[in-house]
């Protein structure tokens, strides 16, 4: 992914550089059946999401590979804190204050299509603006399944997420 340098530009050039970036992140799932409800990773890391420390971005995509071919309806929870504590992975999400209090985004993936080996989701137009805390450039994630039924995660599965995000 690319790291954005933001120094030695006017404030015209900052506001018109529209640094786009494609930011891709592969939590480590474990191999489980989650419930609808479950916690199934947390506290995993979008790398430079903004261009400076403290900075913000827009969220404009994200699209989602699901390895596993099962495609169920989830949520993307991502924060602006090093506080990652979502609940237990397995069980269901009860984040803790420090984490609730400072998330910037939920975002539901649910229209998956099926390519063969992997489903595969995408989300466009969001437009959300996120902010990172004053000593980072990253932003934490995790994601919770909301399909109503289970999920099956299995041996060298995952789900692979690409971040659009617009960079201040």
């Amino acid at each position: 992914m690319a790291e954005t340098d933001i120094h030695g530009r006017t404030v015209v050039e900052k506001i018109n550089s529209m640094d786009v970036d494609l930011i891709g992140s592969t939590p480590d799932i474990a191999e489980a059946t989650y419930s609808t409800g479950d916690l199934m990773a947390e506290g995993k890391t979008i790398d430079n999401a903004v261009a400076v420390n403290g900075g913000s971005c827009i969220l404009q995509s994200i699209t989602a590979i699901d390895t596993s071919d099962t495609g169920g309806t989830i949520y993307v929870i991502i924060t602006n804190t090093g506080a990652t504590d979502l609940g237990t992975v397995g069980n269901a999400i009860n984040a803790a204050d420090a984490v609730a209090d400072n998330s910037v985004a939920i975002v539901e993936l649910s229209n998956w299509t099926d390519i063969g080996g992997a489903k595969v989701c995408t989300k466009g137009n969001i437009g959300l603006v996120m902010k990172a805390v004053s000593t980072s450039k990253n932003l934490k994630y995790g994601v919770v399944n909301v399909s109503g039924g289970n999920i099956v995660i299995g041996s060298d599965e995952d789900i692979i997420f690409k971040f659009g995000v617009v960079k201040d």
